[in-house]
């Protein structure tokens, strides 16, 4: 009788802590592969930033943003410092801007949360002429793209691009 309840004892245990599973518990960050634009890619003032990245989480995607900030300073993304220098009214514009998912939203492509791949591909964001009355700084700049899953965790990748009048039409 004292095996029979043994037994039975160590089945109920091994059932109990079964159901406590740890796959449950998310601990993988979205994966991003941005394809467009390429590492050096030229864009000129006024012109679209041909977009075209796929997101992926082994749960599910929650939300992603994109900026573009000047890369004058040759900072690394470990950690961004902002710049403390001024531009004068002759000089020309630093161009920064972070886009919002909610704005691509409001310009008609479909929300990512709760899907766990999602390819998106638009011209959404425009680079401007000018910025406050004058024109766009032209160099090297960073584009990163954050992307955020269920569980809060998040993860970035970053690609320079560079603003020149240089730039040709782009045809993607």
């Amino acid at each position: 009788m004292k095996t029979k309840y043994s037994i039975l004892l160590l089945l109920a245990a091994v059932t109990a802590f079964s159901g406590c599973d740890s796959d449950d518990i998310d601990t993988r960050k979205p994966q991003i592969v941005l394809s467009e634009p390429a590492e050096e890619e030229a864009y000129a003032p006024g012109s679209a930033i041909h977009f075209v990245v796929t997101l992926s989480d082994n749960v599910a995607l929650a939300s992603y943003k994109v900026n573009i900030h000047g890369a004058f300073d040759g900072h690394t993304h470990s950690a961004v410092q902002p710049s403390l220098t001024r531009a004068t009214d002759a000089e020309p514009h630093p161009f920064e801007r972070t886009w919002m998912e909610s704005e691509f939203i409001a310009q008609g492509e479909e929300p990512i949360a709760g899907k766990q791949q999602v390819i998106i591909n638009h011209r959404l964001m425009v680079i401007p002429d000018s910025i406050e009355g004058r024109p766009v700084k032209e160099g090297h700049y960073h584009l990163t793209v954050y992307c955020a899953d269920s569980s809060g965790q998040e993860s970035f990748i970053a690609r320079e691009v560079e603003i020149t009048h240089e730039a040709g039409e782009h045809l993607h």
